[in-house]
């Protein structure tokens, strides 16, 4: 019986002596040496194992390894400290063994995404290539909004299964919230660990600790210095999106010549296109949205190792609604601004509204404004009153935007301090709001008195013709958003709340409006 040519449970030791888990996957050994790509996770090395298989097959080496103080490996995981260090170690042990040519690939997504970048930073001349999906940066950059707000449901769902543990707790979210579908009610928000349903030490911290966390990531400026090649690889519907296109932009940004880099983006979640179906939500993007990203990152890695691809730079981004793939050289590409201002009738138009006038709605903690799944359909919420709403007539045309839409809001609250939700969706011919994109303010971290210019998440969509666009304004996004509290209390601390009465300005000139980045009739995709 000839040997698989696999080595599971190894062990090779981190920074300090800790022994740390591995799993190898190698190609024959007439083929030797090879690249080593390399994967180091939170999450469970057995779940990579497929992926070890494909490497094989493709003629890399693969090493996948637990990191300190998960599953299989000693110590004691700290989110996001360790990782450099460990990283740095494992890199110099692979390329001591006789199977390794010296040149190493990084890979991984979300927490892997942050190790792969890490151990780019440490050992960046053996690092040939980073292929990073939807990375995890920090505690600090996937927890808040760029407002500062506390992400909260999703703070409660990592830290309920994956926190705090060797192990993971997989499925103890959807059991724990179907139990107790209001358990995030409670206030204040920095004690709610005690009712998840598990011992979470640390998820106090995290929120006293705030959006300025830091990871031991490359900071900015060893990510534009990275020699390294790069695939950037997101979804439209990831809350780390942005983290991709960041990295994008500014990996290897320092250098002449700028490495190799690539960007994908599709109509995808955190799972990226490794999700079953072409549908997230109540919104369908066709078979087109459905690609090998498998055999994608072997073509791309196979010029950039072999010469052919130095110095190129590739985007690959899917428009939604057009469900059409869009190839450039860069993303996104010159644009014109179109400017839809809000006007008091309750009309979204692309020009200024003959007179001035406001909008009134009433904000009430005890009942926040709710949130809704990527992709869901939100006209159900048609009827809150806590939120006005601009809406423009059926569009003659389509139009396109791919860019970072802004919101301009003229706004006020009776308030100490408030949130300011702002939402952009198409209103489809049958009736669906599907959101396009939005945005939030926290006043309290603010000192200018306004208008607020809010920035949006980046899109790439079609609206058609026959669809209006619409422009939402509201104060809370519960529970996805921890709540103002609106008596001027910290929203972690707090547990007492007020009504607050808000207010939308509407201005004959520079009032109230969103600013879609539009691009040209001419622009094509494949």
């Amino acid at each position: 019986m000839s040997v698989l040519p696999v080595r599971a449970n190894e062990s090779v030791p981190g920074w300090d002596g800790t022994p740390l888990a591995l799993d190898l996957h190698l190609p024959p050994s007439d083929t030797w040496p090879v690249p080593t790509v390399v994967t180091r996770t939170p999450y469970g090395r057995s779940g990579h194992l497929a992926e070890g298989s494909g490497w094989r097959r493709r003629g890399f080496a693969y090493v996948v390894q637990d990191v300190r103080g998960r599953y299989d490996s000693g110590g004691t995981w700290q989110p996001y400290r360790n990782e450099r260090g460990d990283g740095a170690a494992l890199a110099d042990w692979v390329l001591k063994q006789p199977w390794s040519d010296g040149r190493l690939v990084t890979y991984g997504g979300s927490y892997a995404g942050h190790t792969a970048w890490a151990l780019a930073a440490e050992r960046p001349d053996a690092v040939r290539a980073v292929v990073s999906m939807g990375p995890s940066m920090s505690l600090g950059r996937t927890k808040f909004e760029r407002s500062g707000i506390l992400r909260l449901a999703e703070h409660a769902a990592w830290w309920l299964e994956r926190a705090d543990a060797r192990t993971s707790r997989d499925g103890l979210t959807a059991h724990v919230f179907r139990e107790c579908p209001d358990l995030l009610d409670h206030l204040p928000v920095l004690e709610l660990a005690d009712r998840l349903g598990a011992r979470l030490p640390g998820w106090a911290q995290v929120i006293e600790d705030g959006p300025w966390h830091r990871a031991e990531g490359p900071d900015v400026g060893e990510l534009e210095k990275l020699p390294s090649a790069a695939l950037h690889i997101g979804g439209w519907y990831d809350l780390l999106v942005d983290e991709v296109l960041e990295h994008f932009h500014r990996a290897g940004a320092a250098l002449e010549p700028r490495p190799s880099r690539a960007l994908v983006i599709g109509p995808w979640g955190h799972d990226l296109a490794y999700a079953p179906g072409t549908r997230v939500g109540d919104r369908e993007h066709g078979p087109a949205s459905r690609i090998d990203l498998g055999a994608l990152q072997v073509d791309w890695l196979g010029r950039v190792l072999g010469g052919t691809g130095q110095g190129a730079s590739e985007a690959k981004v899917f428009t939604v609604g057009a469900n059409q793939w869009w190839t450039g050289t860069s993303w996104p590409s010159p644009s014109v601004d179109a400017v839809w201002h809000a006007h008091s009738d309750g009309m979204l138009a692309p020009r200024h509204p003959p007179a001035g006038g406001e909008a009134r709605f009433r904000y009430d903690p005890a009942d926040p404004y709710p949130s809704r799944q990527p992709g869901v359909d939100r006209a159900p919420l048609a009827a809150r009153r806590d939120a006005v709403r601009f809406t423009s007539a059926p569009l003659d045309e389509p139009i396109t935007v791919a860019g970072r839409p802004v919101v301009v809001l003229d706004a006020a609250t009776s308030a100490p301090a408030t949130d300011w939700i702002v939402r952009w969706s198409e209103v489809t011919a049958d009736g669906r709001w599907l959101e396009l994109g939005h945005g939030s303010l926290d006043t309290a971290r603010t000192t200018a008195p306004g208008p607020h210019t809010i920035e949006l998440g980046a899109v790439a969509v079609t609206v058609p013709a026959g669809s209006r666009l619409q422009l939402e304004v509201t104060s809370s996004d519960f529970p996805r958003l921890a709540r103002s509290l609106g008596t001027g209390e910290d929203r972690c601390t707090g547990t007492a709340y007020s009504v607050a009465e808000q207010t939308v300005r509407i201005r004959p000139v520079d009032g109230t409006r969103i600013v879609l980045p539009r691009t040209t009739p001419e622009e094509t995709t494949e």
